[in-house]
């Protein structure tokens, strides 16, 4: 009886091993040639397996690029809780290291950010859209609500202007993020070919414009220009 357990566990521990690596393997095919040009059997042999292998755990390449898809944004959930979200200070503050922290995020994984960019060009318009909004709601719900909760927090508290209105600031702020994602995913380096300026530059100064825009009367301006990294006011909770 402890046999069977333990080759039970043994070969549930082998699925897992396999499909992580099928899955790392794709996403490395996806960031080099596109999604839509990499097909079963490509990733059959960068990952020396065969495509029945392949087919076990996906059946198709689609499933295969939206299982990464929600392993990333997963990754930005876990991220925010960790490092936003648990971040001493005002709403105000909350809200400018979520933000900053996504400019971050861009720079430092780019390729999450050009297989996101790709994802969403290649397979939103395909796919219905309600699976890819469900999937998006499941995984980001928590980190929507507490975005909500600091602006209404923030115009309670006076950190934050008087007239935002909640649920369109955290629509703008989602599609600020989107929209800047896909840009730098498409465009990457060549952002500084059209205007001659570091795309890092370019980012950090649309946030900051954002930032400043949204701080509450009174309140000294939050981040000033600078070509230097954005770095949070912001301290962990002990």
């Amino acid at each position: 009886m402890a046999q069977k357990k333990q080759n039970k566990k043994d070969y549930s521990a082998h699925r897992k091993s396999q499909r992580e690596k099928i899955l790392q393997v794709a996403q490395e095919l996806f960031i080099e040639k596109g999604i839509e040009p990499v097909t079963i059997a490509d990733i059959a042999a960068a990952s020396h397996l065969t495509r029945a292998t392949i087919y076990k755990y996906f059946p198709n390449l689609k499933a295969i690029a939206f299982e990464i898809f929600k392993k990333i944004i997963a990754g930005w959930h876990k991220r925010d809780k960790e490092e936003v979200w648990n971040c001493a200070g005002d709403a105000f503050q909350k809200l400018e290291k979520f933000l900053t922290s996504f400019c971050d995020y861009l720079f430092r994984f780019p390729q999450e950010t050009r297989f996101i960019a790709g994802f969403n060009y290649m397979y939103a318009k395909e796919w219905p859209s309600r699976q890819v909004l469900q999937t998006l709601n499941q995984i980001l719900s928590e980190d929507r609500e507490c975005v909500v909760a600091c602006v209404r927090q923030g115009i309670a508290d006076g950190s934050l202007r008087s007239d935002l209105d909640p649920d369109l600031t955290v629509a703008l702020i989602y599609n600020l993020n989107s929209s800047l994602l896909g840009r730098l995913g498409q465009m990457g380096r060549k952002v500084q070919e059209e205007y001659g300026i570091a795309p890092e530059e370019i980012f950090r100064e649309i946030y900051r414009v954002f930032i400043n825009g949204i701080k509450g009367p009174g309140r000294s301006e939050s981040i000033p220009r600078s070509r230097l990294p954005f770095k949070s006011r912001c301290r962990s909770k002990p």
